[in-house]
C-alpha cells in the first residue's frame, strides 16, 4: 500500500502526459470566455455556433466546466492520485478534436489536429510502464494459455470411459 504523503519523483512519462494534456486548456479558456460574452454580455448577430444567444451562453458554460474538469484531471495525474479521470478527459478531447477536424464548419483544422495529436500523446504517455508504476499498479499483461509440463498427461477424469484401462477376466488371478 502506498502512502499519499510520501515524497517521490514524478516519472518523465507522467510529466510528458500532463504537458501534452495541457494543450487543450488555452482553447477551452478562450472558447469559454468568448461564448459566455457572446451569449450574455455582448450579443452577436448572428450567433457564432448556435441558433440563439442563449445557446452561445450554454456553450460557453460547457467550455468553462470542461476547462475546470481538465485542470483538475491534470492535477490528479501529476500528483499520482487518479489516472483514469485524466485518460477519460483526454479521450473526450481526442474524440472532439477528431470530430472538429472532420467537420470544418465546427472549427479550424490546424487547431483540431494539434489538440488531437497532443491528446493522443498524453494517452500514450499515461499508459507507459513507468506511469503504471507511479500509480502503484502493475501493467496489465496478456494472458497466455498455460501449457502442461512435459511428460504429464490429462487427468483421469478427462479421459473418456471407453478409453480407460479395464483388465480383462482372463488376466485376473483367482
Amino acid at each position: 500500500m502506498r502512502d499519499d504523503d510520501e515524497v517521490r519523483e514524478t516519472p518523465s512519462a507522467v510529466t510528458w502526459a500532463v504537458a501534452a494534456g495541457t494543450a487543450a486548456l488555452p482553447f477551452l479558456a478562450v472558447y469559454a470566455v468568448m461564448f459566455i460574452v457572446h451569449g450574455g454580455i455582448h450579443r452577436v448577430v448572428p450567433p457564432d455556433i448556435t441558433d440563439s444567444a442563449h445557446g452561445e451562453l450554454v456553450a460557453g458554460i460547457i467550455a468553462l466546466v470542461l476547462f475546470l474538469v481538465d485542470l483538475v484531471a491534470l492535477f490528479w495525474m501529476m500528483n499520482g492520485r487518479r489516472r483514469w479521470t485524466f485518460l477519460l478527459v483526454q479521450l473526450g478531447m481526442l474524440g472532439t478534436a477528431i470530430d472538429f477536424f472532420i467537420d470544418v464548419t465546427k472549427g479550424g483544422r490546424f487547431v483540431s489536429f494539434v489538440v488531437a495529436l497532443a491528446s493522443l500523446a498524453a494517452i500514450v504517455c499515461a499508459l507507459l510502464p513507468s506511469a503504471w508504476a507511479y500509480f502503484g499498479q502493475e501493467r496489465p499483461q496478456l494472458r497466455r494459455p498455460r501449457r502442461m509440463p512435459l511428460g504429464s498427461g490429462p487427468g483421469p477424469d478427462s479421459v473418456p470411459d471407453a478409453a480407460r484401462f479395464v483388465p480383462d477376466r482372463d488376466s485376473q488371478s483367482v
